[in-house]
């Protein structure tokens, strides 16, 4: 396992990963589920690729009823090829406001459950697939390895 720390010293220097969901989000469950791919190549100064487009994306969100939006900040990890990349970020839209707003319609969800939500959240925040983001990593980032599966 290979770890290191990113803490720049500016908000220009922070590390930003744009990014697509890739599937819809919503507070249906208490923590939200949020997959989502790079929509770039991630490079390091020197031009080589530190996280190639379309990596897969898994962190979570949790419901912020009073904006109506998917907020996340906490542990997100890449899994490009045979690594598994731990990092901590903040969830932003495109315009870096932290969050995605979300809408209140979404089509062939059980209405028992959206009611739950309300109830449990005060609202139900829906954001489609494909609604581009940026994450913004700071803090720890640990590099893991994955086993291969054909070796024994």
């Amino acid at each position: 396992m290979y770890s290191v720390y990113v803490g720049p010293e500016t908000e220009e220097e922070k590390f930003k990963v744009r990014c697509k969901t890739a599937r819809a989000v919503n507070n249906i469950d208490i923590y939200v589920p949020i997959e989502a791919v790079a929509d770039e190549d991630v490079v390091d100064r020197a031009g080589q690729i530190l996280i190639p487009a379309g990596t897969k994306i898994i962190g979570r969100g949790y419901c912020d009823a009073e904006g109506g939006r998917i907020l996340s900040r906490g542990k997100w990890t890449f899994y490009a090829s045979d690594h598994q990349i731990t990092v901590d970020g903040t969830l932003r839209d495109e315009s870096l406001k932290e969050g995605l707003e979300g809408s209140q319609f979404s089509e062939g969800l059980d209405q028992e459950r959206i009611k739950q939500a309300i109830f449990r959240d005060g609202a139900y925040v829906y954001v489609p697939s494909q609604t581009e983001f940026v994450l913004e990593v700071q803090g720890n980032i640990a590099v893991q390895d994955l086993p291969s599966p054909f070796k024994k």
